[in-house]
This record gives C-alpha cells, structure tokens and sequence, in this order.
C-alpha cells in the first residue's frame, strides 16, 4: 500500500565525470524535487565512496526519510552495497530502490546530452514511484541440522560420507542396491594404474561401513522429501541398515517387508550415479559374442579371456540423434580393457574401431602408445559412414585410406555411453532438482544472486551430473562432502528473501500455483473452510514470480516486483515528457522522439535487461522512447501489465527474456512465451494490431540482439496508420 506521508530521498550519482559529463545531473535532482513524497534531493560524486555513503545514512538519519533512490550505475552490483549502507542508518534494506541512469541513460545517449537528461529524469520520476509503494523485505533466520543425507553408495557418495564423518558430522548413506560401490563394483580395474578394482573398493566400503559417524541402509529408496532449506526430512523404505556407533560390520537379515525410516539432514548429497546405455537390439548385441563394456568386464575380472579376435567399437549409441553428447568415459575404458586382453592372451588381435579418442591428460596419452606397442590396431572410421555389423564381422572404411576392412570377430565390445537413470525424473521431483536435456542433475543455481536467497544445501557429485570416470568421480565426491560440510558449519543462515506470499483471505485453494513453482516451494494446506490455502516456503523460493502471475484471485504477491510498483512504474514512464531526439550509433540516422511514441522493454535482470545495460557499457545506443523496467524473471511479466502500458499511451511493449533452456528459474520464460502469445491472440480477437507486443529471447552477453529486436520493432513505426496503430499481421511468438 502507498505510503502518503512517505519521506522520499534521492541520491543522483555523478560517477565522477562520466555521468555528470552527459547528463545534467543538476536538472535530474532538481526535476527529483517536484515529484510528490520527495523531501530531499541531492547530486553526490561517488554515492558508492565512502563519503558517499555517509552522506546517505547522514540524510536518512537527518531527513527522517523512509526511502531512498539512489539513481547511478547498475543495481546488480551496487544495490546490495547501498541496502547495506541504509540498514546501518535505520532504515530497512528493502526501502531502497537504485535505478541505471549510467548505462540506461548517459552511455546510450552520450551523443544527445538533452536526450539523456530528459531519460535520466523519466527514470528517476520511475524509481520514485516504485518506491512509494515499498515495504521492508522479510528477514529469515534457520538453524541448520547437523546431519547430511548422502544418496548413492558409489564411490562418490561413499567419498562424500567419509570426508563429511571425517570433519565429525554424522552421516546417513542410502543406496538402493544390496552392496555398496555402485558401477566400480562392475569394474575389473582402474584406468590409473590396472589395480584389481575390487581390492580399492573393499578399503573405501570398509572405511565407510566401520566408521561410528555413518549409518548405512542398503536395499533403500528415497520415498518422501519434507522439510526446508537447512532443516530436511527424508523417508526411505529399507530392508537392512547399520546403526550409528556400530563399528562392527554386521550382516542383517534380509526382510522382505520394507522399513519406513525417517531421516533428518541439513543437507543432502545426490550420488546416485548413471547406467551404461543398453543396446536393445542394435549393433547385434546378444550378450555373449556382442557385449557392452561393462557386460565383458566380468570376462576380464575372471582372468579368463577366451576370445582370439577381438573388435572394440567405440562411440556405439552416443554422439547421435539419441545421444548426441561424448560420454567422456568410453575411450578410456576401451584402452584399458585393450591392454588387459593383451596381457591375457598376448596373441589375441584386438582391434579398436573409433571416431577420435578421448584421452584427457599425458598419462592417458602414454596409455595409447603402449596399446600400440603391443600391437593393438587403431582404425578410425567417419562419422557419416559407420562400421556395418553382421553375426561374423565388422565390416569398416579407415578414414587414413578410404579401404574398406572386413573385421571378423570373436567378441565385439560395444563402448555404450553413460546415461541417466530412469529414476532420475522421479529424484529431481522429490528435491527439486534441474535436470539438463539428457536427464543429468544440476544443482540449484541460487549462486547467481549474491546474498537474497539462502543456499539449498543440496549438492550433486560424480556421474549423476555428468559422465566422468572415477577419478573425477572421487573428486567430486570429495568435494561435495566438504562443501556440505562447509554449508553446515555456519550453524544458522540469515538473509532477506524476495519470497512470495499468500493473502489468506483471497486464495480460493485452486491449486493452480503449486504446479507452476520450479522450486517445489508452494504446498496446498487444509484449514477449517472448505477451501485449502497455499503456503510458500520462504526458504525455497527463488523469486521468480511465476506464481504471483499463475495466480487467478491474484491472492500471491511478492515484495520488491508486487503489481502497484510495476504498474506505478510504467504510469510514470508514460506521464514523463519525451525528450528532444536521440542519436542511434546501430541503426544508423537521427531519431525524433519529440510528442513521440513510447515502448516499454521488460526485461529480465539475467538477460534482457543486463543485455541493455551492457549495450550501454559498449557505448552502444537506442532511441530515446525506449524505456526499460526491470523484472526478477520474464515469467514475472503480467499480461494486466502489459494491457495497462498500452491502456496508458504506450506505442509497444518488448518482453526481453532469456534464450530456451537457459532460463535461471527453469522454465520461466517458457511460462512468459505462452502468455505472450495468449494476449496476442486476444489483442487480435478484438481489433487491436498484436504486432504491438513483442518478445526478444537474448542472451545477457549479446546486446546487439536485443538492439536488432528494438530496431525491427522501430521499423513498424513506418507504415503508421490514421488511428495510430502499428500495422501488421498477427504471428506468434517462436
């Protein structure tokens, strides 16, 4: 709600020169005096100095203010220094607003100081606005559980347990299958040294199965995940287990009705691990003549090779439509199982069929000339003619020559890729988790926003996020633990949140937000009416806004971005008067902005609207009349929003969001294409040309898009009609 007994500040920033040069910043903070709420306006050289930030908590002290706008350079790396500042003055973080007139206004009109002036003084009048309807940012506090619940008893996860039980913090291992060491358990050796695989797997399950500070369950599934950000409980069904202070290794029973058990943990490691890609029927794989790599380790580990000739075939089901990634691990393995075939039946032709190998580091490199010093044939084949397979051979065209080669074959050992479990899906519901397009696990990326959220305290290591062989996957095993264990050692986390929340009187329990949160943030709860109410984990909410836009009694709001302070935003944008002209250093030519058309840009903070600022910083430039207003995500963006801009003068509006799949909040500018397209249609339905709300999908490095985007929607402006409309037939957003 507005506060109308607000007292208002604003800070103009000189930057020195390098705003003051173009920008008459005189005239911005004297127009800043007339604006309704502001009680004190000044020019400061270096807001950011320490002079300057004196001079800010001196006025908030002096002044009485209850906000503060400090307009200078751009709030993604200033604004958390200038909420720091004016908390230790009395005045909450979340009543300061920070607007770009360095980037958004002098840099990109440097060559028209009266067009920057005027767009500095829009963008000011803009913040002031904004900040009107301004409230304190919630402060959250949780104490962390000192516990961690590592899933998957691979050698990643057993790694993670270790370092974690090590540093004195008690740790539950869950792995679904009956013994621990996950794939290495398959393995005949190592790929460092040949060392029996088995015999270093036995020490590292030893370690973790005696160790008094970890508590082992095989045969167990994660069934339910409860709980918050540094305080998880987790359900598992469990056939066996070992208890905490237990440093005998008992064998259990095995019990055929599962056991519920619930475990607590501030944090959580996913270990969980890959299968190789079984072949189903391709490459005449049969089990037996035709075997996948990890199918013939058992034939090594026997010590009893029996094959004569032996043909490897690399890349087989990977780097294709279906697998179009290298698996990074397949190379390696084919070398390795190469050599022990050699020193098995030192006679044995064994020939390795590849497209290029990947040999990552001088000790893999060394592994390839031995191979060929014992006579292990390499012949590589291209791509766009692949190595055909009957019963008895392979037939191959070498590259080298272009001669096609007839291969018979006693085993052919097909260098399947590392793929994603299939219960990948149902682990990255119960946590939370991204997956990327092959099913692999990311973690949460709230890094990306220094300092507003608190961290999840869910790590991912070894294969469960990529293919890597085991010596990478024991280095992420380890430091997944130590990161955790880091996480935990802060005892309490503390921080404001941009968290959404529910106004209980107006949910209406439909159930529509909960499906559209990416962080799982948002549970349906019963209460004494009829109607459920929804609740949001302040904990889990990463800020997008999806919900508060999903919702339809609009009962969702979220501090900073609430729908008063972007509405009053594009009001004032719309009120401010145009400035003279503008110089366009892209397109080329003079704009004249005068009495002029008006395009608002929403741009994402990731990606549209860092783009716009980094076309400043370029010293690139755009017309005058486009006005930007920043949103936490292009989901964020209401289509009411959009209808009011246009309700209240508005030429065009511009959506700029981030490219497909790339989205920070995952699926957030898939959300905002749909709802793009939604109100073109309806705009279309009712007479009013479409072609006036466009969507740009960019890259926060590559202003020039965003810059093309402006220029073909500037070019609408040439086949203006008498009622004032763009003209132009209706498309929809790809």
């Amino acid at each position: 709600m507005v506060n109308e007994h607000l007292r208002l500040g604003v800070f103009i920033c000189d930057c020195g020169t390098r705003i003051a040069s173009i920008v008459d910043t005189q005239y911005v903070a004297q127009s800043a005096r007339q604006l309704e709420g502001v009680v004190w306006a000044e020019r400061l050289l270096y807001p950011c100095s320490k002079t300057g930030l004196a001079a800010i908590q001196q006025a908030v002290r002096d002044r009485g203010l209850d906000a503060v706008v400090v307009a200078g350079c751009t709030p993604r790396t200033h604004e958390r220094l200038f909420r720091r500042a004016c908390m230790a003055a009395g005045l909450d973080g979340g009543l300061v607003e920070m607007v770009n007139i360095r980037e958004g206004s002098a840099l990109v009109h440097q060559d028209d100081p009266t067009a920057a002036t005027a767009k500095a003084a829009s963008l000011v009048a803009m913040a002031v606005a904004k900040a009107a309807y301004l409230e304190p940012l919630p402060h959250f506090t949780a104490r962390l559980t000192q516990k961690v619940l590592v899933i998957g008893g691979g050698v990643a996860g057993m790694t993670a347990a270790l370092a974690l039980a090590n540093g004195g913090v008690p740790v539950t291992l869950v792995e679904r299958e009956t013994e621990l060491g996950g794939l290495v358990r398959h393995l005949s050796a190592r790929y460092q040294d040949g060392c029996p695989a088995a015999e270093v797997l036995a020490e590292k399950v030893d370690a973790v199965r005696t160790h008094p500070l970890v508590q082992v369950l095989t045969n167990a599934e994660v069934v339910e995940v409860q709980g918050t950000v540094g305080k998880w409980t987790v359900s598992t069904d469990s056939t066996t287990d070992k208890r905490i202070g237990s440093t005998t290794r008992t064998s259990y029973p095995f019990i055929r009705s599962p056991i519920r058990l619930s475990v607590d943990a501030g944090a959580i490691i996913v270990a969980t691990g890959a299968q190789p890609l079984h072949p189903a029927g391709r490459f005449e794989h049969d089990g037996r003549r035709v075997l996948t790599q990890l199918e013939f380790e058992a034939e090594l580990a026997a010590g009893k090779v029996d094959a004569s000739r032996v043909v490897m075939l690399l890349c087989a089901g990977s780097r294709d439509e279906r697998v179009p990634y290298c698996s990074g691990v397949c190379c390696l393995t084919a070398l390795r199982q190469a050599m022990q075939i050699k020193r098995a039946r030192p006679g044995a032709e064994v020939t390795l069929l590849y497209r290029d190998l990947y040999t990552a580091g001088d000790e893999y490199a060394e592994m390839v000339l031995k191979a060929q010093e014992v006579n292990v044939q390499f012949v590589r084949y291209e791509p766009s003619l692949l190595p055909a397979i009957d019963a008895e051979a392979v037939e191959v065209y070498g590259a080298q020559n272009g001669a096609a080669r007839r291969l018979p074959y006693d085993r052919l050992i097909l260098a399947t890729p590392l793929v994603a479990r299939p219960d990948a899906g149902r682990m990255a519901w119960l946590l939370g988790l991204p997956q990327d397009a092959a099913g692999f696990f990311a973690e949460p990326r709230r890094h990306l926003r220094p300092g507003t959220y608190a961290e999840p305290g869910i790590f991912v290591a070894g294969t469960a996020h990529h293919p890597v062989d085991t010596t990478e996957v024991e280095f992420q095993g380890y430091s997944a633990g130590t990161r955790a264990l880091r996480y935990l050692r802060q005892g309490q986390l503390e921080w404001e949140a941009l968290a959404a929340s529910v106004e209980a009187s107006l949910c209406t329990g439909c159930g529509t937000c909960p499906s559209t949160c990416p962080f799982g943030a948002i549970s349906m709860q019963r209460r004494d009416s009829v109607l459920s109410l929804a609740v949001v984990d302040p904990l889990r909410c990463g800020g997008c806004g999806n919900c508060v836009v999903a919702c339809p009694p609009k009962a969702i709001a979220m501090p900073y971005y609430n729908d008063n302070q972007v509405l009053a935003q594009i009001e004032a944008a719309l009120t401010q008067p145009s400035a003279i002209s503008c110089q366009s250093s892209v397109v080329g030519g003079q704009w004249s902005v005068v009495g002029g058309p008006k395009i608002l840009v929403f741009g994402c903070e990731w990606s549209g609207y860092a783009a716009l600022e980094l076309a400043g910083a370029r010293g690139l430039s755009y017309p005058a009349n486009i006005i930007p207003i920043r949103l936490p995500c292009s989901a964020r963006l209401d289509p009411n929003h959009v209808l009011w801009a246009f309700l209240n003068g508005a030429t065009g509006v511009i959506l700029a969001g981030c490219e497909p799949g790339t989205c920070h909040f995952g699926d957030g500018n898939r959300y905002a294409r749909e709802r793009i397209n939604q109100l073109r249609h309806m705009l279309a339905d009712h007479g009013f040309n479409p072609e006036r709300l466009q969507a740009a999908w960019v890259r926060p490095d590559d202003p020039e898009a965003i810059l093309e985007a402006i220029e073909q929607f500037m070019k609408l402006r040439g086949t203006r009609g008498n009622s004032g409309e763009l003209r132009g037939e209706y498309s929809p957003m790809s």
